[in-house]
């Protein structure tokens, strides 16, 4: 019991990892549908 109050879950690590994931997504989302809009993958 003592060694897992010594180890915490790196909650704000995990935190940051899905906002730079959403973050990502989000982004490459808005290209794709830049490039969808212009007609570049005809």
């Amino acid at each position: 019991m003592d060694e897992d109050k010594k180890y915490k879950t790196p909650q704000g690590t995990i935190a940051i990892m899905i906002i730079f994931v959403i973050l990502i997504i989000a982004l490459w989302g808005s290209a794709y549908l830049t490039l969808l809009s212009r007609g570049v993958t005809q």
